[in-house]
């Protein structure tokens, strides 16, 4: 009977038996897999793939916070692949859906969260039924409103190059304060691979056949920040350098850069270089980057599932903040010296050499042979 059953139970389906019914044969009535849910907590987070990954990081100090807690995180379906496996989120929504707008108009959430004060993800915010709001909302003339000190310093840090440029504090920490979240409750990003995505890297890794110990390249940086990739000329030597150091290297990228690989490829002729693709899903993306020893990164996706999978990153910074990276203890960020104009956040520049340009290769080995235990 309907009257039987526990609508507060996480494992409901509404259309469909649950799983512990469909699984194990329980009865709602008698389930001692009951899972009430105490906290329904929605989660607004868009832009970059690389920026919604390094946020799942706040999911242990949301649980934390909210004992119990649903969580829903609405996102672009570009990112939405980030959770699959993701224990800590029960659903995902994306922006583009019809079905998102309208739940967002009926459903009440006990707190909507928007750590960004991006215009967009701030709306979507604004129309969600919340109890209790943290981070930003738009308002009906389109401004964006801060809640809390947190949240208006990094509004107004965002708004500032002076201020971007003198912080020295992580993003994680920075956001925390935003959300209201204790900073020490704060984790690695969370990116799980499927069995099926180890096997299939797994797999691939043997196939190279190589005994020599393996390092990642990540090739590209997207495509906002043009100054964010090391340039080819510098990942053409590192790639002579690094084999010559008795490395391995793997060229890790995505769909942008299939063109840069070919031309890597082509003048590493006979080196221990491999193509790791261009098509990898997130997981197995992932799960090529555990099986390096470190890899070499900008500013970028890769170094948020470097954190994710617990493998030491060698990040090259220019126009974006290094500060703000975390690392959590594993790996190096190389800055480029007798710059004044780092952390620009400019999409180019006219500066000969330009930032990316005066990170040298050697320098980058050097880091590597650092964290791989070969210096």
């Amino acid at each position: 009977m309907i009257d039987d059953l526990k609508t507060d139970c996480r494992h409901v389906n509404w259309d469909r038996p649950c799983t512990p019914h469909k699984r194990r044969g329980k009865q709602c009535a008698s389930c001692d897999e009951y899972d009430p849910i105490r906290h329904r907590v929605l989660m607004v987070k868009l832009a970059a793939t690389g920026d919604v990954l390094r946020t799942t990081a706040f999911l242990p100090a949301m649980h934390r916070t909210w004992p119990g807690a649903r969580v829903t995180w609405l996102t672009r379906r570009s990112a939405a692949a980030l959770f699959a496996g993701n224990p800590l989120v029960d659903e995902v929504l994306v922006t583009d859906d019809a079905v998102t707008a309208a739940r967002l108009a009926t459903e009440q959430f006990d707190v909507v969260l928007c750590p960004d004060a991006d215009p967009e993800a701030a709306v979507l915010a604004a129309m969600a039924k919340g109890r209790e709001r943290r981070g930003y909302h738009r308002d009906e003339r389109g401004r964006i409103v801060p809640h809390g000190d947190g949240a208006a310093r990094w509004l107004a840090m965002g708004l500032s190059d002076a201020r971007k440029k003198v912080n020295t504090e992580t993003y994680q920490t920075l956001v925390a304060r935003v959300l209201g979240l204790d900073p020490a409750w704060v984790t690695e990003p969370i990116l799980e691979p499927s069995a099926a995505e180890r096997s299939s890297a797994s797999a691939f890794v043997q196939r190279l056949g190589t005994p020599l110990p393996l390092i990642g390249l990540n090739t590209g940086a997207g495509g906002r920040w043009a100054y964010k990739q090391w340039t080819l000329e510098h990942q053409r030597t590192f790639l002579r350098l690094a084999t010559a150091a008795g490395f391995a290297v793997l060229l890790l990228g995505g769909p942008e850069e299939v063109a840069r690989h070919h031309e890597l490829l082509n003048g590493a002729a006979g080196l221990p270089v491999f193509d790791g693709g261009n098509d990898n899903s997130y997981g197995r993306f992932a799960a090529l980057i555990d099986g390096c020893r470190t890899i070499v990164t900008s500013d970028s996706l890769a170094v948020h599932v470097a954190a994710a999978r617990k493998v030491p990153a060698i990040v090259l910074f220019g126009p974006t903040s290094a500060p703000e990276i975390e690392l959590y203890g594993r790996g190096e960020k190389l800055v480029p010296t007798g710059l004044d104009c780092l952390c620009c956040y400019l999409p180019r520049c006219d500066r000969v050499p330009h930032c990316q340009a005066l990170i040298e290769p050697a320098n980058v080995l050097a880091a590597v042979q650092r964290w791989a235990g070969r210096g």
